[in-house]
């Protein structure tokens, strides 16, 4: 029985261990983070042209993504509790960013 027992939880251990020894793991993760990084940077640079080509004045853009980003920030912070510290920081990046956003659409800088 302790045979059994000791033999379940060393293979327990070692299945814990697999992914961040792996040497392909940590390029995953980082290839990742760049694709994810590069999605997000060019619909930011891209959607004010697209939404100023629509017919919004710039302004209006701001507001707009001003609103998204405090969005995403308070959203983030408020469910955020599992999720670890790295996401914390990001979540409140994105909201002063939106609030920087926001003072920008309402001239306040």
């Amino acid at each position: 029985m302790t045979d059994s027992f000791k033999t379940a939880k060393l293979d327990r251990k070692r299945r814990a261990k697999w992914w961040s020894q792996h040497p392909l793991a940590y390029a995953t993760l980082i290839g990742s983070f760049v694709v994810i990084y590069l999605g997000v940077s060019f619909i930011d640079r891209r959607l004010p042209r697209w939404l100023i080509a629509l017919g919004v004045s710039p302004s209006g853009v701001n507001l707009l993504l001003g609103t998204v980003w405090c969005a995403l920030g308070i959203w983030g912070i408020r469910t955020g509790k599992g999720y670890g510290m790295g996401w914390i920081v990001i979540f409140v990046l994105c909201l002063l960013g939106g609030i920087l956003t926001l003072a920008k659409a309402f001239a306040f800088i």
